[in-house]
């Protein structure tokens, strides 16, 4: 007991939040998976069974494919029957309008009422035109010609059900007229009429009826009196299609459902899919055990995570919001795909899954980009229906992702990315599709299309980016180029005020660019740290030698001490302009460290002659820290060389490379690069680049031997 009080009590708050934000992933990743039976068989239709012999374990039904429901759906639509409402008080109303009408014409035309007389001509017009409308209307007018598919398709019926007080009848599109169709019925009758009674009548009587026939407007006693009603149509056709059954067939407890080294047929395939299906959705009675096998699986693969770091990546580990970025990325990766494939939201290769390592190499290295690429594979593998179908199609593309292409800082790489990409997708699914079925005419080229799409949102890499250095703090070579644009506003300020100072900086980012590049490393975080690391000489331009055209120094004036301090203090006003300015955290360590724990050189030897007994390394030592990674050692070796360089009274091979041993050298005595990550053979690398650079730089002022 009091060994694990020792433990608790050496833990920082730092290393207890670190793993409690382990612990948080892992729960919220349990939580989100699927607590059911994981199907213990693949299959692939087209491929003979490499299981054993496959019986039936209980009774299920076998599910129809989505493509059998699907087009019972389009029969059923394509087959749904109209309701309409018959509205007799339409007809009524009309054969008034009519009755009026007619007998308006006949007292202008005769100048009497109409006679009773049933055998007079005007009589029997009258009741002719009353009783074609009647039988009209009780066939029924429909309003709209389109439904009822009679005006422009004269050989297609469709069935209209009736509702006349709650009674339903069936009645044929041919049966029922539309408005036009019925102005042409009456008009037609009209006519016949005239013309079967022209004999009959005098030359006088005939000229009236025929007037009377023209003058009558059949278009005002027709309206539409069968009233679609859609709500009854649809509450109809809805429910036929929930009527839908989703199963056909069904497997009894103890049948053999397919043997070793049967090719899996499409039949043969539904019925596993529905096996599949049952055993996943309703083994709950060892719901204990499934969930205790996910978590035994889930934690040994962020115990693995917490492991590599802690061992390969301790300076990732140590940074906490590192850890949480990664842990973010790696929890939200897994649950989205567990919650898109346990509600079916969408088809699981539409989701960008190599977002992750692209953001992983953005901000860290391969390595770790294809650790935790690999890790989140099997993870999410694990989850699918088809393992390792879907483990080969995300590894592959990943891999050869992480390992190809450097960084994303041009626009163009991650287009060409994309469209990598999407060729690797394509051409392992097409591979696939071989094996399964043989037959390149088999191979459904339609399911190309989520992976294209799939591709498209990689794209998204930049704005993701963009949020997580805002969230983390974190920096991107991205942000790196753009930093190092002479254009900005402190560059600019520094090209202007201290034109020297921009000089040195300017070439000690080209020797520490070329350094790193040599050596490995962030070049860009390198090349933009040196460009800043002197900002603070704004704060008093004139009293770095680089700035002293006119041939004055005011150091003249001052004491050692003073003079001293003023040198010192442009570490701490570069730090105060870099945070006016927000620049990142990362290039303020530049402006921190670039001298280190190091001493104004000159104005403390020359103190230390008048005062030999008197201890004042403190006046003279800059504030530091220390460089804390490879960048910043590289960056402080070539700030101290470049500036002293310009001092040099003989340039030739020799005395460069007796400056730039002597400085290195100095720098490694007084610890400056303890915890650095660079090597003894990285040093060297770096002295004999700088050797070189340093020539090309005072070709024209060395002494060549004659």
């Amino acid at each position: 007991m009091n060994k694990f009080r020792n433990i608790l009590s050496q833990m920082s708050w730092a290393s207890t939040l670190r793993l409690l934000l382990y612990v948080m992933a892992c729960i919220i990743v349990l939580y989100s998976i699927p607590k059911e039976g994981k199907f213990k068989y693949e299959y692939q239709k087209g491929s003979p069974w490499r299981h054993d012999n496959l019986i039936a374990p209980f009774d299920f039904a076998i599910y129809k494919t989505d493509a059998e429901i699907e087009a019972e759906r389009e029969a059923i639509q394509n087959d749904k029957r109209l309701y309409f409402r018959r509205d007799d008080h339409i007809m009524y109303s009309m054969l008034d309008v009519f009755g009026k009408e007619f007998d308006n014409l006949v007292k202008k035309h005769t100048e009497s009422d109409l006679p009773a007389d049933k055998n007079n001509i005007y009589m029997r017009f009258r009741s002719t035109i009353y009783n074609n409308i009647e039988e009209i209307y009780r066939n029924g007018i429909v309003e709209n010609e389109l439904i009822t598919g009679t005006a422009n398709d004269t050989d297609k019926e469709v069935m209209l059900s009736v509702l006349d007080e709650d009674i339903t009848t069936q009645i044929s599109s041919s049966e029922v007229f539309t408005p036009k169709v019925a102005y042409i019925f009456i008009k037609n009758d009209i006519q016949k009429f005239v013309t079967k009674n022209t004999s009959k009548l005098s030359e006088a009587d005939f000229k009236k009826l025929m007037s009377m026939a023209e003058e009558l407007a059949p278009s005002q006693w027709i309206a539409p009196n069968l009233i679609y009603d859609n709500e009854t149509t649809e509450k109809v056709l809805n429910g036929n299609l929930e009527s839908i059954a989703p199963t056909r067939g069904f497997m009894q407890h103890g049948q053999c459902i397919i043997r070793q080294g049967e090719v899996v047929t499409d039949e043969d395939f539904r019925i596993l899919e529905s096996l599949r299906r049952d055993y996943e959705q309703n083994n709950t009675a060892g719901y204990s055990y499934i969930f205790l096998g996910q978590s035994v699986i889930y934690i040994m693969l962020f115990v693995l995570i917490y492991l590599f770091f802690r061992t390969f990546r301790r300076e990732i580990f140590y940074q906490t919001k590192y850890s949480a970025l990664i842990l973010v990325m790696i929890t939200f990766t897994i649950a989205m795909m567990s919650i898109v494939i346990r509600y079916h939201l969408v088809n699981i290769w539409l989701l960008p899954f190599l977002l992750l390592a692209i953001i992983i190499k953005t901000f860290f290295d391969t390595r770790t980009g294809m650790f935790l690429h690999i890790v989140t594979c099997v993870a999410v593998s694990f989850l699918t229906p088809n393992s390792f179908e879907y483990f080969v199609m995300q590894f592959i593309p990943g891999y050869f992702l992480l390992m190809s292409y450097e960084k994303l800082n041009r626009r163009s790489q991650a287009f060409l990315t994309s469209i990598i990409c999407f060729a690797l997708y394509a051409v392992i699914y097409i591979s696939f599709e071989l094996i399964y079925t043989g037959l390149p005419n088999e191979v459904n080229y339609h399911n190309l299309i989520p992976l294209g799409l799939n591709c498209i949102m990689l794209l998204m890499a930049y704005p993701l980016i963009y949020l997580f250095e805002k969230l983390f703090g974190l920096l991107s070579d991205v942000t790196l180029l753009e930093l190092a644009d002479s254009n900005r506003p402190l560059l600019r300020r520094m090209a202007e005020e201290t034109p020297g100072t921009f000089q040195h900086c300017m070439q000690v980012a080209n020797l520490a660019e070329a350094a790193i590049y040599k050596i490995g490393g962030n070049s860009h975080l390198a090349r933009t740290g040196a460009l800043y690391h002197d900002i603070g000489k704004l704060a008093a331009p004139m009293y770095f030698t680089e700035n002293q055209v006119s041939g004055i120094n005011p150091h003249d004036q001052l004491d050692y001490q003073k003079s001293a301090e003023i040198i010192k203090n442009h570490v701490i006003k570069g730090v105060e302009i870099a945070k006016e300015y927000n620049l990142p955290i990362q290039i303020i360590d530049f402006i921190k460290t670039h001298h280190g724990t190091s001493k104004t050189g000159y104005f403390y030897i020359m103190y230390k002659k008048e005062h030999p007994d008197e201890d004042c390394d403190a006046l003279f030592t800059y504030p530091g820290p220390r460089p804390i990674n490879k960048e910043m050692a590289v960056v402080m070796m070539a700030d101290s060389i470049e500036a002293a360089s310009r001092s040099l009274k003989k340039y030739d091979t020799e005395t460069i490379s007796t400056l730039v041993e002597n400085i290195v050298n100095g720098q490694i005595s007084n610890k400056q690069f303890d915890v650095t990550n660079l090597t003894f053979k990285d040093i060297d690398t770096v002295k004999e680049l700088f050797k070189e650079k340093l020539r090309n730089i005072y070709h024209a002022r060395i002494e060549y031997p004659k």
